[in-house]
């Protein structure tokens, strides 16, 4: 599998954890969409490196909404860790996937990126 398609699968998968967060809170909550904020764009990005000629421009796109989304669920955690306020709830297990998905990809991309510099 190319890196454009698993930017495309992880994109793919960050909107439908948003959307899953969100109904399985009952549609209370609008940050239940937080990881559609990193999926929209790292899909977005996966897309327009499908056109050979932007290959290298859309999946850096995807790799830095990829970078921010890691950022920002890692950012959570740690800060509630450090607030004492950390409870395992369907917001925390959606935090917690959200950084393990985005984290993996950031590493495929870093791997793909150095086979892509030596194969120059």
């Amino acid at each position: 599998m190319t890196i454009v398609k698993k930017g495309t699968f992880t994109g793919l998968i960050l909107i439908a954890l948003a959307l899953a967060s969100y109904l399985g809170t009952g549609m209370k909550s609008l940050t239940a969409f937080i990881p559609a904020v990193a999926g929209l764009p790292t899909l977005l990005g996966s897309l327009i490196a499908r056109n050979p000629d932007r290959l290298k421009m859309g999946m850096h796109i995807a790799a830095l909404f990829g970078l921010l989304g890691f950022l920002a669920a890692l950012g959570k955690i740690v800060s509630s860790l450090i607030t004492r306020s950390f409870e395992l709830k369907l917001s925390t297990v959606s935090v917690i996937a959200m950084l393990i998905i985005t984290g993996i990809f950031i590493i495929l991309c870093v791997q793909s990126f150095k086979e892509a510099r030596r194969n120059r």
